[in-house]
């Protein structure tokens, strides 16, 4: 008798098919039986472990903010101020490699799709991450004391406009990454402690 694929392995290939599926053809593709194709597996596997379509989109959208999340926790914080420039480096690189993964957690890109609340807990610990490196900035005199949510909130404002921009090619600059740092250096420049009196 021939053993059974484990339940986890079954899952992963199914999210990793529903990827495969929005990277190279859209929200649009997705359908339980081309993903369920995709990955090699019945459709009722879909039906069997997440319930439908939107059940595999709701482990994306986690899977996306948890490799975020990595991402943010793996800078190098050192240097404090260094490090919140770093952190916009590192949710560009995201973006960049995985844009359509990046269209399901911030643009709502599947129909009918909303986050379930333990997947909103996930965006939320990620953006924890940002906090924790702005706390850190704080403490460390690279960023004038605040709320340090307010903060971080500012820096992910930032990055997501521009991101959004170049994803719609929307910018109008020459060179997107020289921009970038540019904008990461007057995001901390303004964020620093006025100079002694």
């Amino acid at each position: 008798m021939g053993s059974r694929t484990p339940s986890v392995e079954v899952e992963a290939a199914l999210v990793d098919a529903a990827e495969r599926i929005l990277a190279a053809f859209g929200p649009g593709a997705l359908s339980v039986r081309r993903i369920a194709a995709e990955a090699g597996v019945a459709p009722m596997s879909v039906y069997n472990r997440f319930d439908g379509k939107n059940g595999i989109v709701d482990r994306l959208y986690v899977r996306g903010f948890d490799d975020l999340a990595r991402a943010l926790r793996g800078v190098d914080d050192t240097d404090a101020g260094a490090a919140l420039a770093a952190c916009g480096e590192a949710y560009w690189a995201f973006a960049m490699a995985r844009p359509a993964t990046y269209s399901v957690m911030f643009d709502r890109s599947v129909d009918g799709y909303e986050p379930s609340p333990a997947a909103w807990g996930h965006a939320s610990d990620c953006f924890g991450e940002l906090v924790a490196h702005v706390r850190r900035a704080m403490a460390a005199g690279a960023v004038a004391d605040g709320d340090p949510v307010d903060v971080a909130q500012q820096l992910w404002a930032s990055l997501h406009g521009l991101v959004s921009l170049t994803m719609r090619s929307l910018g109008f600059v020459a060179d997107v990454d020289a921009h970038r740092r540019r904008l990461c250096q007057a995001l901390l420049r303004g964020l620093a402690p006025p100079p002694p009196a």
